[in-house]
């Protein structure tokens, strides 16, 4: 009788090893799954509020306010804070090809920031000072309009926000005025 009672107990014993050596790399996968999971509908959110956002900066309707590209970009960042970008005010600089003082900011974590290009709010914060007597600075030979979203990602995971701690999710959106 003892055999069988020393076997099954060293059996436990051994499933109980095994468990405490795959536990933690299976937590780790599964968390680091749900980070990633989290990081893709950022980045599908984030550039949805960038293509919508660009479109409406596109319309005649926009031509002298941001007010209504903001709404846009707020509504459908679909639930993650979108805000404007200090330096989305008249006179800044194209996201594709930044110069200046007025050129996109890095958000602050779990923020993200809109970045309209010709802007034409007066001052800083553009929410409040989006509309002018002055319309769009567009080029006549250019023609394009951007609205660029970044997004500073933080992962739920400690460990994974040891590894990568400043993940920016970016997107630029360039459409034709119409």
């Amino acid at each position: 009788m003892k055999t069988v009672e020393r076997r099954f107990f060293s059996q436990r014993s051994q499933a109980l090893v095994e468990f405490s050596l795959v536990a933690p790399v299976f937590l780790v996968v599964m968390f680091a799954a749900v980070d990633i999971g989290r990081l893709l509908y950022a980045y599908s959110a984030i550039s949805s509020a960038a293509r919508d956002g660009a479109r409406m900066a596109s319309l005649q309707a926009s031509l002298y306010s941001d007010c209504q590209i903001i709404r846009t970009v707020e509504i459908v960042g679909q639930g993650f804070p979108v805000r404007m970008d200090p330096n989305s005010v008249v006179g800044n600089s194209d996201p594709n090809n930044p110069s200046g003082s007025l050129q996109p900011t890095t958000p602050p974590p779990n923020v993200g920031y809109a970045y309209i290009w010709p802007a034409v709010a007066t001052s800083n914060p553009p929410e409040s000072n989006c509309s002018s007597s002055n319309q769009r600075a567009i080029s006549q030979t250019v023609k394009h309009v951007s609205v660029e979203v970044q997004y500073h990602f933080v992962p739920l995971t400690p460990f994974i926000a040891s590894l990568a701690p400043n993940i920016i999710v970016k997107t630029v959106s360039v459409v034709t005025t119409e």
